[in-house]
Formats: structure tokens, sequence, C-alpha cells
């Protein structure tokens, strides 16, 4: 194809491209931008608009090559872009609704980040969120909207909107009152670094730093008082794994040889078990406990394990409760815990299921290759000690 063929071609594309109207996800016009967020931000919009896909600006370029549109648009490969600039932009709520939206539509498909400082004094951080949330609604794709007072801090921002370019050495160019990065990419191109003034309306920033006011509010929070609520509202929601009383003496036994399902192999590939070999873990690991489990609201439980807990073994006795007296909390524990001169523990439900327990009191020890399970009748006492569980 000889040159001229290649200008006509190429004025052919150009002209098409400036009539064609601007694709409907770009979601803004001139007027609905200048209405909603005054004419400096309608005009950062327009000018987002107006700059060409890059198919329309290859076209453009094409024709300047061949003597055509001397006019045309800049061309697609930017010298700032191509050294790895990023674009920030610094933001508030006391911009207004309606600005910020315009603010966030003309970034669609932008690589720009936007940031606010933090919440309003005395807001919830999930409320200011949901705020955000509901500014985006409908701009597709979302923008990159984040909270971060550090950037603010570093760039000592005190009024917004501002616009930060940041090469791979740290910032390049700032400007305050525009958010579109078409007018400051061009003056990084023609050389122009440091802050280059305020270009637009700009307004203070209304959120405080999110850091600081979180450091406000752990200042301000009672520490005692909210671990005391915490310890005495403990027992009011503990859930208790309670069991019936022994009626009956019984001693049961528990085989733990469990056979695999599958191969067991390590990161490896080193396979340590092999599908369908049976192991007991008694055989490579030594039970050297006696768990007594028993309940700690039940005054002939406690003499029970008490006595169990004294038998003469070389295993020590753990104590496990099934449930305690939840209007004395801790007191009732630590009596519990005195009358034993051992810590006792609460019984969750999958020790329960392991060594099959029924009843309580009961002992449970390792006697060779199995678990023996003794259920003993509680001792009794004199008349006048309770001898009934609490409810």
């Amino acid at each position: 194809m000889g040159l001229r063929a290649i200008r006509d071609q190429a004025q052919a594309l150009d002209a098409s491209a400036r009539t064609t109207p601007p694709p409907t996800w770009l979601g803004l016009t001139p007027a609905t931008v200048g209405a909603a967020a005054g004419d400096d931000l309608g005009r950062q919009a327009l000018s987002r608009m107006q700059e060409a896909p890059p198919a329309v600006s290859a076209c453009k370029d094409l024709g300047r090559l061949c003597g055509a549109d001397k006019d045309a648009a800049e061309p697609v490969a930017r010298p700032a872009e191509r050294q790895g600039v990023t674009y920030t932009v610094l933001v508030s709520r006391s911009l207004g609704t309606e600005a910020l939206r315009a603010i966030f539509r003309a970034a669609t498909g932008r690589d720009v980040r936007f940031l606010f400082r933090g919440v309003a004094p005395g807001e919830r951080l999930m409320d200011m969120i949901k705020e955000i949330h509901a500014l985006l609604d409908g701009i597709d794709p979302v923008p990159a909207v984040e909270i971060d007072p550090t950037v603010f801090r570093a760039a000592g921002a005190t009024v917004v909107p501002l616009l930060i370019a940041r090469g791979p050495d740290g910032e390049l160019a700032r400007v305050t009152g525009l958010t579109a990065p078409a007018w400051l990419r061009e003056q990084l191109q023609g050389g122009a670094r440091g802050d280059l003034g305020v270009r637009g309306p700009a307004a203070a920033i209304s959120e405080v730093d999110l850091i600081e006011e979180l450091q406000r509010r752990v200042a301000a929070l009672d520490m005692d008082a909210l671990r005391e609520g915490a310890i005495k509202r403990y027992w009011q929601r503990a859930t208790f794994d309670t069991l019936p009383v022994v009626t009956e003496p019984r001693e049961r036994t528990i085989d733990p040889t469990v056979t695999a399902s599958a191969d067991v192999v390590l990161p490896d590939g080193t396979k340590v078990i092999q599908a369908g070999a049976s192991v007991n873990p008694l055989d490579h690991v030594p039970f050297t406990h006696r768990l007594i489990v028993f309940d700690a609201s039940d005054q002939r439980q406690v003499e029970t394990a008490r006595r169990l807990g004294e038998t003469d073994s070389p295993q020590r006795p753990l104590y496990l409760a099934t449930r305690f007296d939840r209007d004395q909390g801790w007191d009732g524990l630590r009596t519990v815990e005195d009358r034993l001169d051992e810590p006792v523990y609460l019984l969750t439900p999958d020790v329960r299921t392991r060594f099959a327990l029924e009843r309580v009191p009961a002992l449970v020890e390792a006697r060779g290759r199995v678990f023996v399970v003794h259920e003993v009748l509680p001792d009794h006492l004199p008349i006048g000690q309770p001898v009934e569980s609490k409810p």
C-alpha cells in the first residue's frame, strides 16, 4: 500500500472517530458532569472522555506520519507511563456526594487509586465503608478506593482533591484541585516536576486520621471494666456437656485402634501408613494421665473425684468437669480446685466422644492396648449436703 493510500485510510478512520459518540460505558456527558460536580470537575471528566481509545490514537499517529491531521492526539506510548508512573487521588467526603460520584465515574477503566484519610469524628468504620459502597453503586468497573492515612501524612495533605504522580523513585509531581491524570501526565511529559499548584476547587479534609482515631478510642476504653465484664459473662454463656449420674458401677473397655481408609503420605511423598493398615496409638504414645470426669456442681461427685485422684498410681490425675455452678462462677471453680488441689478443666464434646463417656463420675485409664472406663457410684454425704445435681 502506498503512502497516499495509507494517508487516505488514516484520515477516514480519524473522521469516523471524531463523529462517533463516546461509548455508553463512559457514563458521563459534559452537561451531566457540569451540573453534578461544577464546571472544573466537568471539564476534567470531559477531558478524560475525549482521550482517544488506543485504536483511535494509533490511527491519528499514522495520519501524522503521512502528513495528515497535524493536531492529532498524543501517541499511545507515553514516556512517563513507560517509566512506571502511578496516580493517586486523595479525596474526602467534604467534596460532596455528587462530586465524588463524578470523580469515581471519570476514573472507570483507569489505573488510578483513590484514598480517604479515615472516618468522621465518632463515626463507626463500617458506617463509613457502607457510605463509600453506596457512592460506588452502579459504577462499572469499580475504581480502587481505599482508606490509608499514611499517604495523607507523607504528602502533608490538608485539602483535597490532591492528585499525586509517583515513579519508581518516589513522588514526581502533584496538583491540587484536579483528579484526572490527563493534565498531570502532559506536564510530566513536558518535564514538569514538584508541586504544580492549585488548578481547581479544593476543600478541607473532613475525616480524621484513622490510625490516630483508633488509638484515641483504644486509649478511652476502660480495659479493666471490659475484662471484668467478659469474665462475668463467661459463666452465663458457657456450654456444658452434661452427663447423667451413675446409678450402678460399671467397667467398659475402649479399643483405640483405627484403620486407615486411604494412604497417609508425608509432604515429601513418603508413605507412612498404607490404606487398610490398622494403628493403635497406645503402641506408639504412652497415656500418662488418668481422666477423672465429674459434675462439679454436685458436691458428692466432687468428693468422689478427690478420692479417685488420691488413689496411688504413677499416672497423674486430670480433672474434667461436665459442668459448674453458674451462680458461683469463678468462685465456685476456685473452691473445687482448692478441694482437689489440682486444676479443673471443662469437658469438651470431642473428649466425651473419644472415650465414649456415658455417665459420671467416671475414671478413664490405659491398660495395655485399651482404655478402661470405670463408672463409679458417687460418694454418700452426711444429711444436709446436696445429693442431686443442679439443673
